[in-house]
């Protein structure tokens, strides 16, 4: 249930759940949070192209097998939690760039509470026709906003910089993954359709 307000209090209001991140301590939970929450997207894989299916236009009408729809959802569980691991990793590495306070336990944290919106956008492979609106995904970029100056602490004068930085390291990691993502989806369906 902490999960699920967590979830709520950065999408809402991340400002002062950045306030409170920042205090915690227990690290079990840090670790716990992206396991749960990046199983969004693979469900709804496994059930969007595997159940539901998606219209092809002339083909018609075409679904994935259910152990196609598990492997494109276990790529994507995994591909995930290494975007979030990596881009903690390029945050510690910006901080020292830039001359940060933060360390590898606040650049995680920040990675991975910042991903939420991402990952909860996964939601959106459930009907394969609306998986535009995983765009929305984008909001990720201001939580990751907000979270830098309490959790990685510049000078006044290095502050905007790293916070683009950032924050475009930061998009163009969820895109690249997203992209690896749906590679791997319609990689297997258009075999699929070409063997149909």
């Amino acid at each position: 249930m902490w999960i699920i307000d967590k979830a709520r209090e950065i999408i809402f209001y991340p400002v002062k759940a950045w306030d409170k991140i920042r205090g915690e301590k227990d690290n079990k939970r840090l670790l716990i949070y992206p396991l749960v929450l990046s199983l969004v997207q693979p469900v709804a894989i496994i059930f969007g192209y595997g159940v539901v299916g998606l219209w092809m236009g002339h083909v018609g009408y075409f679904r994935l097998s259910i152990i196609n729809a598990f492997f494109s959802a276990l790529v994507a569980y995994f591909l995930s939690l290494l975007g979030i691991a990596v881009m903690g990793f390029l945050i510690q590495v910006l901080a020292n760039y830039f001359s940060a306070e933060g360390d590898i336990v606040a650049a995680m944290k920040l990675s991975i509470y910042s991903s939420t919106a991402p990952l909860l956008a996964g939601v959106f492979q459930i009907i394969p026709g609306i998986r535009i609106l995983m765009i929305l995904g984008l909001y990720g970029a201001y939580i990751m906003h907000a979270g830098i100056p309490k959790m990685m602490k510049t000078s006044h004068e290095k502050e905007p910089p790293f916070t683009f930085a950032v924050v475009i390291s930061g998009i163009i990691m969820m895109l690249l993954i997203n992209f690896l993502i749906s590679q791997y989806i319609f990689g297997i369906l258009y075999s699929d359709i070409l063997t149909y």
